[in-house]
């Protein structure tokens, strides 16, 4: 392509010289053909080879001409098929797509309906960050061949990292959402990437045309809806929008705003709930938020921390709890207090920086305090927020698994994961008494905890029958309403007001926050 660059004008000149030579041996030519000659003059004969040589030249130059015309013909149709296909999964870039999503849209309106899936990979950063980029991208790819086979006459388009779309033209709520499914299925089948066998997952959201819009604009707002609502509800599955979440979308941009308001304001509020070992003498307490909205009443924790968690008022959120627990501490039973810390928390770069300005403004020392960390973080477990949680345990801070039992993680997160404490999630505690596998489950937390010498909460501990049966599986804590309900500072404080010095002056003689009751069971 260098020569096809050349200035134009030398190309033009080239073109000139040989177009005088040729005239000038013509010229000759002609003299001669005019003028009696007897014989052949070397003139002649000059200019013949001449002539012969600028045609070789013309047609040389014609040949280099339709190379360079060829190569540009290539260059451009490569540079279409960039604009027109992503070059990673040959999914349709967003530009082509969103042409092909508008003609649609308007053909949607007149003759047959379409759908419009917007579709993310579950999970896709941890898949990246765990084993390469080789590996995130082979489950793109996969993904896009999964839906080609299994989505025939589908438009696909890859919108931005592991975002993409699918059109489905001429499809209706029924058939759309019955096609993603049977896809959703098929992209779960394992598959092998670099000697690692993968379990890919997606979470989609569906919109319909002309039903639920006719504006290609807002069928993506529509379907990112839908989408969230998946995520929302666990990943991996599809869900077709509903007008509803038209209105539970501004009610939490509502939350949001005076979410903040209130954390800035401090109109938030810690409860306590008590964590006791056998002989039912509190060993720590658990703080819970709490927010009292002064015009909607009692906003609940499931209500306004997902909220905070999609945005950065976790940060805020979490910074808050942290420093007004420890701030309590003082006037609270027990020798320690358990915070929750979010997986959203764990990815932050200045986690440790803010645990230690807490701790060191407050005056906790970091044996009292622990931090539960849920089974998410499983998921997000990458060398970096195993990181941070080994750094928070080589500061003094213990770690607890909150809710073990509920979520993706496997008994070997207890080996790998960096926690002292095991939480067994209410849900198999409850039903101990019924449910046989709920009881062989407490056994084998138990046995592989004191393999790995871990201390293990029963939570969701509300009758006599909860807690003798999980004391006598061998549990020596225990959480729950049979032991107190979560209750605020003060209420806590003048309940327990005649043991609390006591206790307090004990504690400072035993090693937090692994009770020598656990001790003896781990012996």
């Amino acid at each position: 392509m260098k020569s096809f660059q050349e200035p134009r004008q030398s190309k033009i000149l080239q073109y000139r010289l040989v177009l005088a030579l040729q005239l000038c041996c013509c010229l000759v030519l002609t003299v001669w053909q005019v003028l009696p000659q007897t014989e052949t003059s070397p003139a002649v004969v000059i200019s013949i080879a001449l002539l012969i040589l600028s045609m070789a030249m013309v047609l040389r130059m014609r040949h280099k001409l339709m190379q360079q015309l060829a190569a540009a013909d290539a260059d451009a149709a490569s540079r279409m098929a960039l604009f027109l296909a992503d070059p990673l999964t040959g999914a349709m870039t967003r530009r082509c797509f969103m042409d092909e999503l508008k003609a649609a849209t308007r053909q949607s309106s007149q003759t047959e309906p379409c759908s419009l899936v917007l579709l993310d990979v579950d999970h896709f950063k941890s898949l990246n960050d765990s084993f390469g980029h080789n590996v995130g991208d082979f489950a793109l790819t996969h993904l896009v061949d999964t839906a080609r086979q299994h989505l025939p006459g589908a438009v696909i388009g890859r919108l931005g990292g592991d975002e993409f779309a699918v059109l489905l033209k001429g499809c209706d709520e029924v058939r759309s959402l019955t096609l993603m499914n049977e896809f959703l299925v098929a992209l779960k089948a394992p598959a092998f990437a670099a000697g690692r066998q993968l379990t890919l997952g997606a979470s989609l959201g569906i919109v319909t045309a002309p039903k639920h819009t006719s504006f290609f604009e807002e069928m993506i707002l529509l379907a990112d809806l839908a989408l969230y609502e998946s995520k929302r509800r666990g990943r991996g599955c599809a869900t077709m929008f509903d007008p509803d979440m038209l209105r539970v979308k501004r009610h939490r941009r509502t939350i949001e705003r005076d979410l903040r308001a209130a954390i800035m304001l401090d109109e938030l509020e810690l409860h306590y709930q008590p964590i006791s070992d056998s002989a039912q003498t509190i060993l720590g307490v658990e703080a819970l938020a709490r927010w009292k909205h002064p015009v909607r009443g009692v906003i609940p924790p499931s209500e306004f921390i997902p909220v905070a968690e999609e945005s950065e008022l976790i940060d805020m959120l979490g910074e808050w709890v942290l420093r007004r627990a420890c701030e309590d501490f003082a006037e609270l039973p027990g020798r320690f207090v358990s915070v929750n810390i979010s997986a959203a928390q764990l990815r932050r770069n200045d986690l440790l920086d803010v645990v230690k300005r807490v701790l060191r403004d407050t005056g906790v020392q970091p044996g009292e305090l622990v931090l539960e960390i849920t089974e998410n973080v499983s998921l997000l477990s990458t060398p970096e927020v195993l990181g941070r949680i080994q750094s928070l345990r080589t500061l003094g801070i213990a770690i607890a698994l909150d809710d073990f039992g509920t979520g993706h993680c496997t008994f070997n997160y207890l080996r790998t994961l960096p926690v002292d404490i095991v939480k067994i999630d209410r849900s198999y505690i409850s039903r101990m008494a019924d449910d046989p596998v709920s009881r062989i489950f407490v056994a084998a937390v138990l046995e592989i905890a004191r393999a790995l010498r871990l201390s293990v909460v029963a939570e969701g501990i509300e009758t006599d029958e909860d807690f003798q049966m999980s004391r006598a599986a061998g549990c020596a804590r225990f959480q729950g309403y049979r032991f107190g309900h979560p209750v605020p500072k003060s209420a806590l404080a003048a309940s327990l007001m005649p043991v609390c010095a006591a206790r307090r002056d004990e504690s400072r003689q035993m090693l937090p926050p692994v009770c020598e009751a656990d001790r003896l069971q781990m012996a």
